[in-house]
């Protein structure tokens, strides 16, 4: 790789003849360049970083990064970047100063950096080595990708509860008895949900108020048996479970590393691999309070969609043993699990729209038109509620997708196309274990074929298509073609209109969309925000 250099209309006026003239003229371009530099320096919403490329030490720090890091200046100056707390990994960034001296270029995507006062951020680092007169010099430049980071750990965790929240579902009318409901859950917490350990601790009223362990699944490795837990109001019920079972309120640990209170039990949860942990409680019948606790692999923020959704799975869990205790009919099941799942939908919406900024309330806007589109058409009422959920998160499957080419301002290339039409399957994939009354997967999968065999991903013609993904395609096509996006603005809804009238009976179900002519121009109906 070729290394840059200085700008070389500055290196010609340096090399000028030395006459009075020229070197006048060369020292205003001269400071002309260092105060345009320096202020685009200073005012640079991303951190920037001078390193000597033989030192590894830091020369120079603009005033984003610091106040980012809470670092003083005088504290940054002078040390080796593996040497400042911020830079947690020592090894990776002593390979990365090895990898510039011959590459001259890194970057990392997802970079954790831990400021003076704890605080923790995800940054973009990019490094380059460039030569400025005769002097080798690293520029780090660092991105705050923070919100980025916890909103894709969110859906992550989020489309993780999903399938859990399923299964524990199907748990919840299979299981005969207390015992194997309790088993099935710590199974599902662990082969579905990823999570390295689950146990269901229950609250005992006696004078020592011990947790007694009724179930567990996982990477236990005796670790139970060590760890004696009580939720007495002493340092002794001051673990996780005890707490939560005595509040009554969720605890969650994001690094068993460096919380306080995970010292009694700290080393034996790390020696086997735990290093975060939440616990979650649930009243009993007889009001005494139980506690479903779940170790993680790593150390992560435990997210409020993820909290939420894990609460829904405890009241589900409440919600069971209680129906096998007083025997509630297997009705009152199916009402509560549904309930479940709709709100999980939801979740799962919300937290795919916090990852793509651009696209914030597309899939909520395309349920709307599908909504009244299939109410035009006379579909029922449950069957317009399906095709609403499955459009309400009809593009999940952008998890799959990377954020900047989803947020790209330009025309993408033919493989950041290919990939992007990806998105369909992935959400199949996603989606197609959960138990639904309606066929949610397989509207997400069809939401791009084409009743010609034009779209994707299968090819499909006209009859072979539901007639909900026939509605979600009209409805997407609208949508997209009225809003903004990153490469264009909105065209507005005459001009989407226009196009749907243009693929009537071509690639779009004719019946479809004369129906959605209707309720835009007979109907005067709009999209809402």
């Amino acid at each position: 790789m070729k290394r840059p250099s200085a700008p070389a209309g500055l290196s010609s006026l340096i090399a000028a003849p030395a006459n009075d003239a020229t070197l006048l003229t060369a020292d205003k371009a001269l400071r002309r360049s260092e105060a345009r530099y320096r202020r685009l320096f200073e005012s640079a919403q991303d951190g920037v970083l001078l390193i000597n490329a033989k030192t590894a030490e830091i020369e120079d720090a603009n005033p984003f990064l610091i106040d980012l890091l809470g670092y003083s200046f005088n504290e940054l100056m002078g040390k080796k970047i593996w040497e400042l707390g911020a830079f947690k990994d020592t090894a990776l960034n002593m390979e990365a100063f090895a990898e510039l001296q011959t590459e001259h270029y890194i970057r990392y995507d997802d970079l954790p950096l831990v400021a003076k006062n704890g605080a923790k951020y995800h940054v973009e680092f990019v490094s380059n080595l460039y030569d400025c007169e005769g002097i080798d010099v690293i520029q780090c430049n660092i991105r705050d990708n923070t919100k980025r980071h916890v909103a894709e750990i969110a859906l992550k965790a989020a489309t993780r509860a999903l399938k859990m929240l399923s299964e524990s579902n199907i748990a919840l009318l299979t299981s005969k008895s207390e015992s194997i409901l309790l088993q099935e859950y710590c199974r599902i917490a662990v082969e579905t949900g990823c999570y390295l350990m689950a146990w269901v601790g229950l609250g005992e009223n006696g004078p020592e108020k011990k947790v007694s362990i009724v179930s567990s699944f996982g990477r236990v490795d005796g670790y139970l048996d060590i760890v004696d837990t009580d939720w007495a109001d002493s340092p002794s019920g001051d673990g996780p479970a005890g707490r939560a079972i005595r509040t009554g309120e969720v605890q969650a640990i994001d690094d068993i590393s460096a919380d306080a209170s995970a010292i009694p039990w700290r080393l034996e949860a790390i020696k086997r691999g735990y290093r975060s942990l939440i616990a979650i409680p649930f009243k009993l019948p007889d009001d005494s309070t139980a506690c479903l606790t779940l170790y993680g692999s790593n150390c992560d923020v435990w997210s409020p969609p993820e909290i939420r959704l894990l609460r829904e799975i405890a009241s589900d869990l409440e919600f069971g043993i209680s129906a096998l205790r007083t025997a509630v009919a297997n009705v009152a099941y199916q009402v509560n699990l549904r309930e479940s799942l709709e709100q999980t939908i939801q979740v799962i919406a919300d937290t795919t729209e916090q990852r793509d900024s651009y696209t914030a309330g597309h899939q909520r806007r395309v349920a709307q038109i599908c909504s009244r589109i299939g109410a035009e058409l006379g579909l029922s009422e449950d069957r317009v509620h399906g095709l609403h959920l499955a459009a309400s998160i009809h593009d999940m499957g952008k998890i799959g997708i990377p954020s900047e080419i989803l947020s790209k301002p330009r025309k993408l290339t033919d493989l950041e196309f290919r990939l992007i039409k990806e998105h369909a399957q992935f959400g199949f994939n996603i989606m197609k274990s959960v138990n639904f009354p309606w066929p949610i997967a397989e509207i997400i999968l069809q939401h791009h074929e084409r009743i010609d065999g034009s779209g994707y991903p299968r090819g499909l013609k006209g009859a072979d298509l539901l007639l909900e993904s026939k509605i979600l395609a009209v409805a997407d096509v609208v949508e997209a073609m009225a809003s903004h996006r990153p490469y264009r603005a909105a065209l507005g809804i005459e001009a989407a209109l226009t196009e749907i009238t243009t693929q009537r009976g071509i690639t779009l179900d004719a019946e479809v969309v004369d129906a959605c002519l209707r309720i835009f121009q007979q109907q005067a109906f709009r999209i809402e925000d």
